[in-house]
């Protein structure tokens, strides 16, 4: 990270697990872990957070990390197990339909292994469903709900599907301040209930909604 970092703003803490909303820019691993690792540790103690699923260094939102590692087991089978569930806004390119469900193959690009693509023969799934929220000027606010987590995945079903993120140059998108995408929610099993934490929607797209409205 660049100059002095700013505190993260934590959404559930307790001493098994955390979450909090990541800022769009930061990676996980070497940025956010960190971060998390100073300002969630107990006085006189330390804390290293375990990255149980990951955000795209644009990607800004709920971002669950686990303390502790009986924590780390119990998160990782109730993500295998489908019991997290995962709700993103984005605002993406053209005029999405009101409704959809996508359920493709997923794999890397054979042309660019750095990018994903659902236009591959394999076994592997990316689901998804989403609705529009608000139309815009040239643009949509969509509300995904993902089945899967896969690496891109949103990013990438969108954009095969002709309407791009904005800010996703690397999928088609057009030029945007940053990457139009936001993990809103996430809920998951912990503790004999349910926690759900809700990130807000960060200025910069607050921003381009009032801009595009």
């Amino acid at each position: 990270m660049v100059g002095t970092p700013v505190p993260l703003a934590v959404l559930f803490h307790d001493q098994q697990l955390a979450v909090v909303d990541k800022p769009a820019g930061l990676a996980v691993d070497e940025d956010v872990v960190p971060l998390a690792a100073r300002e969630l540790a107990p006085k006189g103690g330390r804390a290293w957070p375990r990255v149980v699923h990951r955000l795209d260094r644009g990607t800004s939102g709920c971002l669950l990390l686990a303390l502790r590692k009986d924590a780390e087991v119990a998160l990782l089978r109730a993500f295998e197990e489908g019991l997290v569930e995962k709700t993103y806004v984005a605002m993406v390119q053209g005029a999405p339909p009101d409704r959809a469900e996508l359920d493709t193959p997923y794999g890397r690009d054979q042309n660019d292994r750095y990018k994903f693509t659902t236009h591959v023969i394999t076994a592997r799934r990316a689901r998804l469903g989403y609705e529009t929220v608000e139309r815009l000027r040239g643009a949509a606010m969509v509300r995904v709900k993902l089945d899967t987590g896969r690496t891109h995945q949103i990013r990438v079903q969108l954009a095969e599907s002709g309407f791009p993120v904005l800010g996703d140059e690397t999928y088609g998108g057009p030029k945007a301040e940053r990457l139009m995408l936001h993990a809103e929610r996430l809920a998951f099993p912990h503790d004999g209930r349910t926690i759900e934490c809700v990130a807000p929607l960060p200025e910069e797209l607050r921003a381009a909604l009032v801009q595009l409205r």
